[in-house]
């Protein structure tokens, strides 16, 4: 049955049965389909609109639920973006700029830490997000236990699980999640990266977090470089991000470093095209190829890089596009603003989406900013949310490409 929600404006039991009678009778004749076309119908429908569906009947349920249309239906989904602001959760089309906005799962409300203009930190694979905050290693509950401030979350599902910390976790400290590809029924890990106390960006013990036992370990793994950037990727099971290594000539090498969950080992991957680090922005490409957006502070200058397929050897960047010209946008308007997102839609052609800045006279205010940009350059420009006051910090909390997904927790059972 398909329920009027509440909160539209008030109907006739007259009309409101001839609704729910055309609902039943669209569904009853969903029913008649060959179970095939159905199911290429339920490929192209958002999950979010699957969920609200498994209650109709038996055969969609059965469906909906069944593990192979699930990881099937997220192959085939397109990505979006999802940030959080304000207790809110913002899920948008890139493409159209429509959003669903959410409260934020109570049990992150309620968490003694709330969530700060910097925090959650966030990591996406196949639609499950993991969730970091910044409690100082001292932090616990009344009764003397450790808080815990790591979860994984399907904003989708609306499941939230907690992962009990094996130590307190600091604003310093990374993780990402993944899983062995070889042997997926093992279920998701997640990777710590433990910053070495005193040492601003130097990183020491490495450790592991089994979701199928609830444990934690320490790899036996040493990293032998200083910079990591904040945002991975995750490609295939596997987490991706750009890092730098100085050598003993003072020479700085950008490149792609990997963790390998099936082998669980650092690897590199290969040299980025350019040395300009903090302004490359790592993204996926085709679901098996990593991608760089990149752009010169001074000559505003994009370029757009695409790597060859990963697993098949040596792995390049070949250039997909680049644009010049003093009229394109800055992505990145003030070292304080989040760094862009950005995905791809249609060949030769990005959407980028970043924090602005709009003048009207003397007054200054931030915004976000949805831009389309091809080859032949920026093809179309949305605001999605303006801010009254000239301030970087909060315009843009959390901002991630997301791909909507109905694949469980892997504690949990789908229900």
């Amino acid at each position: 049955m398909f329920l009027v929600p509440s909160s539209y404006p008030r109907i006739s039991d007259t009309t409101q049965s001839a609704l729910m009678a055309s609902s039943s009778r669209r569904s009853w004749s969903l029913s008649l389909m060959p179970p095939e076309i159905l199911q290429e119908i339920f490929y192209k429908t958002p999950a979010e609109a699957l969920i609200r569906s498994k209650p109709t009947c038996k055969e969609w349920y059965a469906l909906i639920t069944d593990k192979r249309f699930i990881n099937e239906h997220f192959n085939r989904s397109k990505e979006h973006f999802i940030r959080i602001f304000d207790d809110k959760v913002e899920i948008m089309d890139p493409v159209t700029t429509t959003s669903s906005v959410s409260p934020v799962p109570n049990a992150l409300r309620q968490h003694p830490y709330k969530i700060t203009l910097v925090y959650p930190l966030m990591v996406h694979c196949d639609g499950l997000m993991l969730v970091a905050y910044d409690i100082d290693d001292c932090s616990c509950g009344s009764d003397g236990s450790r808080l815990p401030n790591l979860a994984l979350w399907n904003p989708v599902l609306k499941n939230l699980r907690w992962v009990e910390p094996s130590r307190g976790i600091t604003s310093y400290d990374l993780h990402g999640i993944g899983y062995d590809k070889n042997n997926r029924s093992d279920g998701y890990k997640i990777l710590r990266f433990i910053r070495v106390p005193g040492e601003f960006q130097g990183y020491g013990d490495v450790e592991m977090y089994e979701c199928k036992t609830c444990s934690w370990r320490t790899l036996d793994v040493k990293l032998d470089y200083a910079g990591v950037m904040r945002k991975w990727v995750a490609v295939m099971g596997n987490m991706y991000w750009i890092a730098c290594r100085v050598e003993e000539d003072d020479e700085e090498e950008v490149f792609i470093r990997c963790f390998d969950f099936s082998d669980e080992t650092f690897k590199d991957i290969c040299f980025c095209p350019t040395s300009d680090y903090d302004n490359s922005h790592l993204a996926i490409f085709d679901g098996d190829s990593l991608s760089l957006l990149q752009q010169d502070q001074a000559s505003k200058k994009i370029q757009v890089w695409v790597s060859s397929k990963l697993g098949d050897g040596d792995v390049s960047f070949s250039k997909y596009f680049s644009l010049s010209g003093s009229v394109l946008p800055a992505l990145r308007v003030h070292e304080n603003a989040a760094s862009p997102v950005y995905c791809f839609v249609k060949p030769k052609s990005v959407i980028v989406w970043c924090v602005g800045v709009e003048r009207e006279g003397d007054k200054v205010c931030t915004c976000l900013t949805n831009y389309e940009i091809d080859k032949d350059g920026v093809r179309d420009r949305k605001v999605t949310k303006r801010y009254n006051v000239h301030d970087f910090s909060g315009a843009f909390v959390c901002g991630y490409v997301y791909v909507p997904s109905m694949i469980p927790l892997p504690w949990a059972r789908d229900d």
